[in-house]
């Protein structure tokens, strides 16, 4: 019976072995192996000493490529102009229920919130030539570009300004870690962060006269300007980017995945261009007639009189070479016959790397049909809205609030009576919605069709319908009441006999 037990206890024990042995085997997967076609794919992870000088390369190479290639430009211009077009516009909705405030009374606060804004927004440039409006298409321009934005809020009180407050724009550039302060683990490509990584501070780099020839990056923090993140609760940089990555620090331009594919389409191009432009011109090739002479261009008889050399042509021109030289055109096949589809596959590759339809970024429907062509406006909106909402969060309310808070101060509008301090509920106070560019109709008939039966079905809002036209609910309704009052009088004839009066 001991025999037969401690049998059966050796048998679990070799099973249990056995299933804990399998256990302990995964499966292994091909793309974490260095074998077969991945055998030498791996890749690093940058240093963080080379990160700075990574991302100070990738934002020179986007600034030329906006600069001089039509794909890039034509992607931040659509980005930009769609999403921020010639301004976004503040309307305030006051939260008249927290605030203990009836709907009148805080729609009266709104309009003067609304005005205050108006009279800053003349002003918002430390140099007083910008408006607000040319500042966000500045800084979502820069955001493309570079990867991000960095504004400093200023309180310059001056004559002849009714705001202390404006904004100065800084180049992204500027923004970076002093030559003597490379070895501070707290600075971070310029901006100086806490052990949770919220920004303390940022350096900007401020050369004297005699520097302007020297990188940025090569100045001491002598030539620097530490700005605090913050002063109480009001913000002392504006530096905005979209976070792609857990704890980064600096943005990256919406460029860089596809820079490469700009870069060689934009070569090739070139190139193609080129050789029209050589076989346009009819250019004329020198060849040796006689195999057992020397090439004319560099050898003649000592009796005889220097040959001729041509090295440029002008178009229609004609030539006579020398001796034992007889002409041949030169004749391009370029470009070749894949050409047009293989550009238009890359320009698809470039538009999916910056998240837009190929037909956006080459302004080119002529393949597209309804269908087609407002899905791929659709798809394009959801990326301007996604930016649209993503600036407003970051820059334009902050700003916003920022402007209430001295227009109050000045005495510009009063709160209701019987309302909180304005501290005690400045987010209540300014709260707001922002208006950008009106996405535009692909077919009016059956859209605004749609959209009627939307409201109908009260699947919407009148103030979301007249928001996607780029207006403003309560202006676009007294206007229409104001017409209709006239409307009527004109109708009755009482207007004439106004007129007449006043004659």
């Amino acid at each position: 019976m001991s025999a037969t037990v401690a049998t059966a206890a050796r048998r679990t024990r070799r099973a249990v072995r056995s299933r804990v042995s399998h256990s302990r085997r995964p499966v292994s997967r091909d793309a974490g192996t260095l074998r077969g076609t991945l055998s030498k794919y791996d890749p690093r992870r940058t240093s963080l000493s080379s990160v700075a000088a990574e991302r100070a390369r990738t934002l020179a190479r986007s600034e030329d490529l906006v600069a001089n290639d039509w794909a890039a430009a034509s992607v931040v211009d659509s980005i930009t102009v769609n999403t921020i077009g010639s301004g976004l516009r503040p309307q305030s909705h006051a939260n008249a229920q927290r605030l203990g405030i009836s709907p009148e009374d805080a729609r009266k606060l709104g309009e003067d919130m609304e005005w205050a804004w108006q009279l800053w927004n003349r002003q918002a440039h430390v140099s007083g030539k910008l408006h607000f409006d040319d500042l966000v298409f500045l800084g979502m321009r820069s955001l493309l570009r570079c990867g991000e934005l960095v504004h400093i809020p200023v309180m310059l009180p001056s004559a002849g300004r009714d705001f202390a407050l404006c904004i100065q724009d800084i180049h992204p550039a500027r923004l970076c870690t002093p030559s003597d302060r490379r070895l501070d683990t707290s600075l971070h490509d310029g901006v100086e962060i806490s052990p949770y990584g919220q920004p303390l501070a940022y350096w900007i780099a401020s050369p004297r006269s005699t520097s302007l020839s020297r990188s940025y990056r090569s100045l001491a923090s002598s030539e620097f300007q530490r700005l605090p993140a913050a002063t109480g609760h009001r913000p002392g940089v504006f530096h905005c980017f979209r976070a792609e990555e857990e704890e980064q620090v600096r943005g990256v331009s919406r460029l860089a995945p596809g820079m490469k594919l700009f870069r060689h389409l934009n070569d090739s191009l070139d190139y193609e261009l080129m050789a029209q432009i050589v076989s346009a011109s009819f250019p004329v090739f020198i060849s040796v007639k006689d195999p057992n002479s020397v090439v004319g261009a560099f050898a003649q008889e000592e009796d005889e009189a220097p040959g001729k050399h041509y090295q440029y042509l002008e178009p229609g021109q004609v030539l006579y070479g020398n001796k034992n030289e007889e002409p041949t055109v030169l004749q391009s096949n370029r470009p070749g016959s894949n050409f047009t589809p293989f550009a238009e596959m890359i320009m698809r590759a470039m538009a999916a790397s910056v998240g837009m339809p190929y037909e956006v970024l080459a302004k080119d429907y002529s393949k597209t049909n309804y269908s087609s062509a407002r899905a791929a406006l659709l798809e394009a909106w959801r990326v301007f809205m996604l930016y649209r909402t993503w600036i407003v969060r970051h820059y334009c309310q902050p700003i916003w609030r920022m402007v209430q808070e001295e227009a109050w101060l000045r005495g510009m509008y009063q709160l209701p009576k019987g309302a909180p301090d304005f501290y005690e509920a400045i987010h209540a106070y300014t709260n707001a919605s922002w208006i950008g560019p009106a996405r535009g109709y692909v077919d009016p008939v059956k859209e605004i069709t749609a959209t009627r039966e939307a409201l109908d079905l009260k699947l919407c809002t009148h103030s979301e319908v007249i928001a996607e036209r780029g207006q403003d609910l309560d202006e676009v309704w007294d206007q229409i009441e104001r017409e209709q009052q006239r409307l009527r009088k004109m109708e009755s004839g009482t207007e004439e006999r106004d007129d007449n009066s006043n004659e």
